[in-house]
């Protein structure tokens, strides 16, 4: 490439001439004669240097920008741009002849005429050099671009130190020189004019970071390569002589500039490229840049900036991409792939806007609150919306006016290696897996437990790592007690999950976390302490969608992805890591857990989400820490799972439930979560319709393993107790009744019947025998005389007709003149002391002074 002109010293400009008649003679000595280089034919002889090169040097591939795409319907939207070099290369067919005649003009005026090496130009360059006292040039423009190819594999090196050896490689020295002569030989052997000369303005440097003709027309001048005039196309190739010095986007550089450019427009009208009326329209006018940076990284896709960061740490992160993340990086920046993601725009706006409207980014004071929301397509494992409170700002800085932390790059959907956080305990959400864990091992839905919240003692869970006393309280009064599991899901008792933990095995239960694809955001092991089943392992939200959307796929987990497809700048395609999706857990295990999960919405904690589901069959759970410090709803249809968070950023306490007026939905923050996971799941059923129904569980998840009602029927209570609750049935007593066949306190039968099936935890109440029925003698009449109760209270009158086996008697008040004695005035029939009646068949009739009401 040529030089800006100047006037060195007269030991440099010695040193430049001599370094040309050197190259000169060089290229004589290896056979490289005028005719040769001129035709472009013809090997080198007698000079190893020359003989150790390919002789079939290629048009190198040019670094390009990488594009990430999404889709709004079917319309592709550009998210975002990664360069080291900002180019986007264009064919030979885009580019108009006002810039190919400045390009040749500027750098190589005879390049038609001449071959690869042009000695001419040469022994002129020599002569300007010794006359004028400059550093003229007297490279090719095929020269030129085998040195810029050198430049470019220069910089795609993974370290600085390499990068700057062997930039100096590429541009200094005499055996540069030779290697570059040799291969623009080589090169022109096999390549048209036309295609080196594209060649070289696809790769030629502008300035900064803009590489070739069409990203310079657009950072430049804000328009595309075809449509650039004699003068700009003219000041453009002006800058490649020397980008610093020359470059439009700094003011003190347009003076220099025009000169440069009017030279060059001089140079096309000496050689018949330009017609004078032509070339004096462009000399009068002014050099008018039009600024239009091209950004770079993932702040330029705005809401959707998460969701880049998640795609570019899956390149970074996948060996498929290269064996080291250096190589990956630098594919990324350079390697011009077009990225066409999984993302939904649509749904993505939707989720935004249930995000902002429920989740103000700005924390209320003495808090760092945040929240974040993540799609998943059931049966795909695609990614389809991630969303979450904050901007998207790589600085991590505060906003402009430092009023509140509103901005953070770290993505809280998902692990940290991915650019996302440590994770957040998932509450309840992570009861799932207990009953997933129940299910497997032959439990049912309708079998009972004690919900009642208590601390366990150490032993109580099998597998637990530490194991000591565990305190598993329940959150609302009167919650706990013996129940189903059903009941118990739908209400997320602690309690009822404490006993079904303690007939499994923690270590089980982890496990089938793991199936599903549950790993820590920390990268750690999960934890198989006994909290963990009260969900005390840090995960993130795209894990806990990716594990729901595998119930709702019937056990059939994917592995999530953000990416669908990338394609080269030739088109090629790219491989790519594919979604693993495999049965994690048994597809009858699955519905089951999906059918209780789907009573937490119809009547449990999550029943006002139910009516976003627009019809839809859906299932949810939703999840509270210790505190209200992070709070969950996740689940979703057969076709999308949604997983949101809300809750603290950092390691603080605010307790959601506190904090009112932070967020517009409903009473408190703690409510936030709900308002932003109906706001998804009412835009994802609009545009992927979930099914409207969901099998029926097979019976063996329904009950479990159902035993016979032993026949406890004549043994004695305790007997009979130990027996049934040996058999995992629960055991209370009924009422007494005479039996001539079973002995006093034994067993006479129970509810439900012995032989009925019945499931572990069923009460089961005893009916004991009070004895034998007493056989009553046939009852005599007898005989009595009619004891006097007058002036006796009417209690008294009462307690002494008893004793004598009279009836109880009729009792009258007399009205009036009553004085409240409760006192016998009168009886029928009268106590003569001699009449003799039958107690049994006589009822006296007494007159009570007072009312009913004083003597009842």
């Amino acid at each position: 490439m040529s030089q800006t002109p100047r006037r060195p010293r007269p030991a440099a400009a010695l040193a430049g001439v001599l370094g040309i008649a050197v190259v000169a003679a060089l290229m004589i000595t290896a056979g490289v004669a005028p005719a040769v280089a001129m035709t472009g034919s013809g090997k080198s002889s007698g000079l190893g240097l020359f003989d150790s090169l390919p002789d079939d040097y290629k048009i190198a591939a040019m670094q390009q920008k990488t594009e990430i795409y999404a889709k709004r319907g079917k319309k592709e939207v550009l998210l975002a741009s990664f360069f080291n070099q900002d180019r986007e290369v264009v064919t030979w067919d885009k580019i108009p002849d006002t810039v190919k005649n400045a390009t040749l003009a500027a750098e190589d005026a005879r390049f038609y005429e001449h071959g690869a090496v042009d000695p001419m130009g040469i022994l002129r360059a020599i002569g300007a050099n010794l006359v004028r006292g400059g550093s003229q040039g007297a490279s090719t423009i095929t020269q030129q671009y085998v040195k810029n190819v050198c430049v470019q594999e220069a910089e795609l090196l993974p370290t600085q130190e390499q990068v700057s050896a062997a930039y100096a490689e590429c541009t200094g020295g005499i055996k540069r020189k030779l290697r570059e002569a040799r291969l623009a030989i080589d090169l022109e052997k096999q390549y048209s004019k036309n295609d080196i000369l594209l060649g070289y303005l696809n790769i030629a440097g502008f300035g900064g970071r803009i590489y070739g003709i069409e990203s310079a027309a657009q950072y430049y001048y804000g328009t595309h390569v075809e449509d650039l005039t004699a003068a700009q196309a003219a000041s453009l190739m002006a800058i490649v002589n020397s980008p610093n010095s020359l470059r439009i986007d700094e003011k003190a550089n347009i003076a220099q500039n025009t000169v440069r450019r009017d030279y060059i427009l001089k140079t096309e009208l000496e050689h018949g490229m330009i017609s004078k009326a032509d070339y004096q329209e462009a000399v009068a006018s002014k050099v008018k840049p039009k600024i239009t940076p091209t950004q770079t990284g993932c702040a330029q896709a705005k809401s959707a900036a998460y969701f880049c960061s998640y795609v570019v740490n899956t390149i970074r992160n996948n060996k498929i991409f290269g064996d080291t993340p250096a190589v990956r990086d630098q594919k990324l920046q350079s390697a011009g792939w077009k990225i066409h993601t999984t993302l939904d725009l649509g749904l993505q706006s939707e989720a935004k806007d249930a995000m902002t409207a429920s989740v103000p980014a700005k924390s209320p004071a003495g808090t760092d609150l945040g929240g974040a929301a993540v799609s998943v397509q059931v049966g795909t494992g695609r990614i389809l919306s991630m969303v979450q409170s904050k901007r998207f700002d790589e600085s991590q800085g505060k906003d402009t006016k430092g009023a509140g932390y509103t901005a953070t790059a770290v993505n809280w959907n998902t692990d940290v290696n991915y650019g996302g956080s440590n994770g957040f305990q998932p509450g309840s959400t992570y009861k799932a897996f207990t009953l997933i864990d129940w299910l497997e091992h032959g439990h049912g839905l309708n079998e009972i437990v004690d919900g009642t919240g208590k601390t366990w003692p150490a032993g109580s869970f099998p597998c637990a790592s530490p194991d000591g006393p565990f305190p598993a309280g329940n959150d609302t009064a009167g919650e706990g007690g013996y129940q189903t599991v059903m009941l118990g899901t739908a209400r997320s008792v602690n309690g009822v999950f404490a006993s079904m933990a303690s007939k499994l095995n923690l270590c089980d239960i982890r496990s089938q976390a793991q199936k599903l694809l549950v790993h820590r955001a920390n990268l750690k092991e999960l934890q198989v302490n006994p909290s963990s089943i009260l969900g005390t392992n840090e995960v993130a939200p795209l894990t806990m969608a990716t594990a729901y959307s595998g119930i709702a796929n019937k056990g059939e987990v994917c592995s999530p992805i953000a990416i669908d497809r990338i394609e080269t700048s030739d088109g090629s395609k790219v491989d790519l890591p594919k979604a693993d999706c495999h049965q994690a857990i048994p597809s009858g295990v699955a519905v089951a857990a999906g059918y209780a999960l789907h009573g937490v919405l119809t009547g449990g904690t999550a029943a006002a989400d139910a009516p976003s589901t627009g019809g839809a069959w859906g299932f949810a759970k939703t999840g509270t820490t210790n505190d209200a410090k992070s709070t969950w709803v996740v689940g979703g249809t057969t076709k999308v799972v949604n997983a949101v968070w809300v809750g603290n950023v950092n390691a603080q306490t605010t307790n959601l439930r506190q904090v009112f007026g932070w967020s517009p939905c409903q009473r408190t923050a703690a409510d936030a979560r709900h308002c932003v996971w109906s706001g998804v799941m009412r835009a994802a059923q609009a545009k992927y319709p979930g099914d409207t129904s969901w099998p029926q569980p097979e019976a063996q998840y329904l009950y479990g393993q159902r035993t016979a009602l032993p026949d406890v029927a004549g043994r004695s209570y305790e007997d009979a107790k130990t027996t049934l609750q040996a058999a995992g049935f629960r055991v209370k007593k009924g009422g007494k009744t005479p039996s001539n066949d079973i002995a006093e306190g034994a067993v006479i039968s129970s509810d439900p019947g012995s032989g009925t099936m019945a499931s572990a935890g069923t009460l089961v109440t005893l009916t004991l025998s009070s004895g034998p029925e007493q056989e009553q003698p046939q009852a005599q009449p007898t005989a009595a005389t009619v004891p006097n109760v007058v002036g006796m209270t009417l209690q008294d009158a009462r307690s002494t007709l008893a004793t004598q086996g009279f009836q109880s008697p009729t009792v009258f008040y007399p009205p009036g003149g009553t004085t409240g004695s409760c006192k016998v005035g009168l009886q029928d029939p009268a106590a003569d002391g001699a009449t003799q009646v039958d107690p049994a068949a006589t009822q006296l009739r007494l007159a009570v002074d007072g009312t009913p009401q004083q003597c009842p």
